[in-house]
């Protein structure tokens, strides 16, 4: 009976390979203010300032407008509105 050693075969990332991760996440992120904005809605709900159903609808009703905010955004749109400078 004779022992055999085997070296495993794993994949080492290299600096790049980290950086790429560390960029995908980072872009996930919530900014800071976005961050401390639910942050306080969540101490303010904890504190028992503002009753907890309020705070989960100012919560969800703010994330609702950022991202239609931010869709309209990227579509270029005004929702159909003219505005002053496209009516000149």
């Amino acid at each position: 009976m004779t022992a055999e050693f085997h070296q495993p075969d794993h994949y080492i990332p290299t600096r790049e390979d980290l950086s790429g991760v560390v960029n995908t996440v980072r872009s996930r992120l919530p900014s800071p203010q976005t961050v401390a904005y639910y942050g306080g809605l969540g101490t303010l709900a904890a504190l028992s300032v503002i009753e907890w159903p309020v705070a989960v609808a100012i919560g969800v009703g703010t994330a609702i407008a950022q991202r239609a905010g931010a869709r309209e955004g990227k579509s270029g749109s005004s929702g159909g509105r003219r505005t002053a400078e496209q009516s000149s």
